[in-house]
């Protein structure tokens, strides 16, 4: 019969480590199980104009926008509107 014989120093080092490591599995656990609410953002339209080809964002406009690099006004046809 093998008997193992350890000194205290490394035994209360173990008995530290085995400690962690349970606290650690234990938190990655329950950290996945949590759910934290996602950064939802309002939808924007995304336009593109008829005259100088810029693409910008309007999202208070849905059906007529003015483009803010020529100052043209730009209207969605009725296919992009149901998008």
């Amino acid at each position: 019969m093998t008997v193992f014989r350890i000194d205290v120093s490394t035994a209360i080092f173990l008995y530290i480590m085995s400690s962690l490591l349970v606290i650690f599995v234990l938190w990655i656990f329950f950290e996945k199980k949590a759910v934290l609410p996602k950064f939802v953002r309002p939808e924007a339209d995304v336009w593109e104009c008829a005259i100088c080809a810029y693409t910008y964002v309007d999202s208070t406009h849905h059906e007529i926008s003015q483009c803010p690099q020529c100052k043209s006004y730009n209207k969605k046809s009725l296919e992009e509107r149901l998008l």
